[in-house]
Order: structure tokens, then sequence, then C-alpha cells
């Protein structure tokens, strides 16, 4: 009964909070409000967000060496990630690893400068071979990186791992919204208040709980009147599309939700989800939530398998999103009210300040 009991009491509180977010928006300004999906993380979560940031800027310069102002953007925001204080925690393990991240990236905001600035109307083939090479270098650098960053029981750590899936979810929020020039933060759950109905399109994957507990949670008014409004609230408009004003902001968010967040779920979140004895050995609720989530599983009414498919749906329901351009509340609706409430479900994942 404990573990039936865990879902239902998760989404008490994530639909209070939405009941209190939505109900706050017609008593103060939604910049009084500070509700928001920010997850408590941690320095090996950061540091795992950080180099799948760097690597997919690194690989937008690749991908876009005829474009000179879409490289060097990708090139300077790449550079911009590994700030003193990462390369100093680097140093701190190993300072040759530290010093050929530094160089490489460094090369390759030169190498990037140099081209756009060139007359030539096509690339020599030496310099693409050049700029190739430095980002496999810094592949190669990274990965060094996160063996003396990282330690090894947390980079085979599922709630290690939710946390920094979670941070990416934030990073393509944020890179839509600087693509879209939005007027608010994607970030910041509480603006989805501010939507009174006027914009997305899919908020259908709200509840994920079995018949019963549907039943249990609807027995609340409370709970169930903001499970009408939320999903009333994400019923119309989903054919509009956004204005891309930042193409270089557009093709990071693109990317990300694209190739690094399938790719981190595929590879690393969902093998250390659904196989036995993977659990975190640093998070109680997590280790215990993990635990009988694997143990479900294995019976034909469990939650877990349920709710890794619909994560791995939700994520890419986030790349359809992103591709098609959606509104930025149609986005943020996929993040804040599809995947971030089954990471709280799934790993224990809490909200830090």
């Amino acid at each position: 009964m404990r573990t039936r009991n865990i879902p239902v009491m998760l989404y008490s509180a994530t639909f209070l909070l939405m009941s209190l977010v939505l109900a706050g928006s017609f008593i103060f300004p939604a910049s009084h409000l500070v509700y928001a999906h920010t997850f408590s993380t941690s320095e090996s979560a950061e540091f795992l967000s950080l180099v799948d940031q760097i690597r997919a800027e690194t690989g937008l310069v690749t991908m876009n060496l005829e474009n000179n102002n879409a490289t060097l953007a990708h090139a300077e925001k790449a550079s911009s990630l590994l700030d003193n204080n990462t390369l100093g925690e680097i140093r701190e393990r190993n300072n040759r690893i530290a010093d050929s991240l530094e160089t490489g990236l460094e090369q390759l905001k030169g190498n990037i400068t140099s081209l756009a600035s060139s007359s030539q109307r096509q690339i020599p083939q030496d310099r693409i071979q050049s700029v190739s090479q430095i980002v496999m270098s810094l592949n190669n650098t990274m990965a060094e990186a996160i063996t003396v960053r990282v330690q090894s029981e947390q980079q085979n750590n599922a709630t290690t791992w939710a946390m920094v899936l979670a941070d990416l979810v934030n990073v393509v929020l944020s890179d839509y919204g600087n693509a879209t020039a939005a007027s608010f933060d994607l970030t910041d759950m509480s603006n989805i208040a501010g939507m009174g109905g006027k914009e997305t399109g899919h908020a259908k994957n709200v509840t994920i709980m079995t018949q019963d507990e549907k039943l249990q949670m609807s027995g609340n008014s409370s709970e169930g009147s903001t499970m009408i409004m939320a999903t009333n609230a994400t019923s119309s408009m989903s054919n509009m599309t956004a204005t891309i004003v930042d193409a270089s902001a557009y093709q990071s968010a693109q990317y990300l939700a694209n190739n690094t967040l399938l790719q981190l779920f595929n590879d690393r979140l969902k093998p250390l989800t659904t196989s036995p004895n993977k659990t975190s050995p640093d998070n109680n609720n997590a280790t215990t939530m993990t635990e009988e989530g694997q143990d479900n599983s294995r019976t034909p009414d469990g939650h877990m398998t349920s709710n890794i498919d619909k994560l791995e749906a939700d994520l890419q329901q986030l790349k359809d999103d992103i591709n098609g351009k959606a509104t930025p509340n149609e986005v943020m609706v996929t993040a804040h009210l599809n995947i971030d409430p089954l990471l709280i479900i799934i790993y224990g994942l809490t909200e830090g300040h």
C-alpha cells in the first residue's frame, strides 16, 4: 500500500501547487509568485549537464560551418559555458585536462572567428578538417574530465542522470525562450498561470495514475478542479506557431531536444532505471522509490514501466514541439506539466530554491 500511495501523494502536491498558481494569478501579479520547477541537484549532475551543453554547441559549430554568424555564436557560447570555477575544479584533479579544455575551446573560437572574417566564399577543406579535429579532441577531453570529476557511482546513478535531464530540459526552455523572444521566463512554472487558457495545446499526460488512483484523486474537489482547469487551459490554439527571432538559440534548443535529451534517456537513464539494483546511494527517498518502482515493473499492473514509457513519449513531444515551432506556452506545458511530474514520481527529485 505504501508503494501505491507515493504517486498519489506526489500528484496531490503537484496539483495543489498548480491550483495555488492558477488561483494566485487572479489575486497577485505573476511576478510576485515564486513557484517554479527548479530541482535540487548535485555538483556531479551540474557538471554532466554542462558537458552535454558544450558538446551540443561544438556539434552545432561543425554543422554550421557555411553559416558564419551561427558558427561563431555557437563557438562563443561553448567557450563561455566553461567558466573559471569549473576549470578550477577540474584542475584540482587533473591540470592537463583543464588546460586541454581551455586551450581547445580557445582554438575553436579563434578558428571560427578567423573563418567568419575571411572573404573566401568557400571554406578550405583543411580548415574544415582542423575544426573537426578540434571538436573531436574536445569531446575526448570532456570524456576524460567526466572520469576525474564525477565518481563512478554517480555515473551509474539513475537519480543523478534524472537531475541532468531536468537541468537540460530547463536549458531547452531557456534557449527556446530566447529563440522566440518570449516576454516571460519559460523555466518558471508560475508563468503558466498567466496563460488563462489563451494558448497551449497538449497537457494530455498530466494524470499519470491507475484508474483507482484517479478516482481517489477526483474525490478531492480542489484537486479535481485543478485537473480540469489545467486541461481546459491547454485545449486551444494548438495549431499556432512561434516566430523565431534568434536562429542560433533555436538551433541550440533543437539540438538538445532532438539529440542530447533522447540519447541521455536511451543510453543512460532508461537502462539504469529498469535494471535491477540501480538506485541512488545518496538520496534515501529516491532510492526507496526506484527500488519499489523496479519491483512494480515486474508485475502486470506496476507503475514503473508505464511511467518510463510516458517519460519517453513526453521527451518525444518536447522534440516535436521545438521542431514544430510550438508556442512557448505549449513547450512549457510539455516540460512542467508532463515531464517534471514524472521525474518527481520516478526518481524522487525535490525542488530547490
